[in-house]
């Protein structure tokens, strides 16, 4: 005889996951999910600066030549003309044309506030595309890693989206999700609830997280880690150390954001 266990349905598990770079899974992946997406260098971390300066709302775009057609369109129109501006970048550096690059330093209350950001980068904004059909996206930094946690302590269906470096696995991002992930098990533990399973690449994150904890508990800089990575190289390069800087500055922007993804712009929670 059959048992009928549709009056007792096992409850799904919890799940704490990582994508280390969005080419490791199709955009349907994330169908149902809730997603934070990371770009530690820069975008991710630029978006939360600029929120926190008052920015009235980010639109990520995944090209250049979108972003200029957006802003163009706010130009056209009289009740919006003067309201928008373009940020992004191309190998690190500013766009020619646009009026500011992808610098959490640079977007200042009075450059950003209550305006509209067109911000267009190289990894950060296309991955939010590549996940634009999940259920809720939220934008992850080391700025603001705990308040973000927090926000998704008791979601049941979680992952973590790495940008990455010109299609490579960067550390710095790998960084910030194994940092993300154990404070939502801390958090959880602490409420009484379920800690949640954790995947593969969920596990390789926290594992890598760890390392970097103990030399950085000893006295290593975060910062050091960061520019030792494949993003952090480049930026050292062209002169964006402060930027390194900034994004290695634990819970120092604590506000949260969330891209929404019927409007597609990005505002604080």
């Amino acid at each position: 005889m059959t048992q009928d266990n549709s009056q007792n349905p096992i409850a799904e598990p919890i799940v704490l996951d990582a994508v280390l770079l969005p080419s490791l899974v199709q955009p349907d992946f994330f169908s149902g999910k809730t997603v934070v997406v990371v770009d530690v260098l820069r975008a991710t971390t630029t978006i939360t600066s600029a929120i926190h300066a008052g920015c009235r709302y980010v639109l990520p775009q995944g090209s250049i030549e979108t972003a200029r057609q957006t802003h163009a369109k706010f130009e056209a129109n009289p009740e919006t003309a003067g309201v928008s501006m373009m940020g992004g970048e191309r190998k690190g550096k500013i766009v020619p044309g646009f009026h500011g690059g992808n610098s959490p330093v640079e977007y200042t209350p009075d450059v950003v506030a209550d305006k509209i950001l067109i911000l267009a980068t190289t990894n950060g904004t296309v991955a939010m595309d590549h996940c634009a059909q999940a259920s809720r996206i939220l934008i992850g930094s080391m700025v603001n890693v705990t308040a973000v946690a927090q926000q998704v302590v008791d979601d049941p269906n979680l992952v973590v989206l790495c940008s990455g470096t010109d299609r490579w696995i960067t550390s710095e991002d790998v960084i910030f999700a194994g940092a993300f992930l154990q404070r939502v098990q801390e958090l959880r533990q602490q409420a009484g609830l379920p800690v949640g399973k954790l995947t593969d690449p969920a596990m390789i994150a926290i594992n890598h997280w760890q390392t970097v904890q103990r030399q950085v508990d000893a006295g290593t800089p975060l910062a050091d880690f960061f520019k030792n990575a494949r993003g952090g190289v480049n930026l050292v390069k062209i002169g964006h150390t402060p930027d390194i800087e900034f994004a290695a500055n634990i819970d120092s922007v604590p506000v949260v954001s969330e891209l929404n993804t019927k409007t597609w712009q990005i505002r604080g929670v």
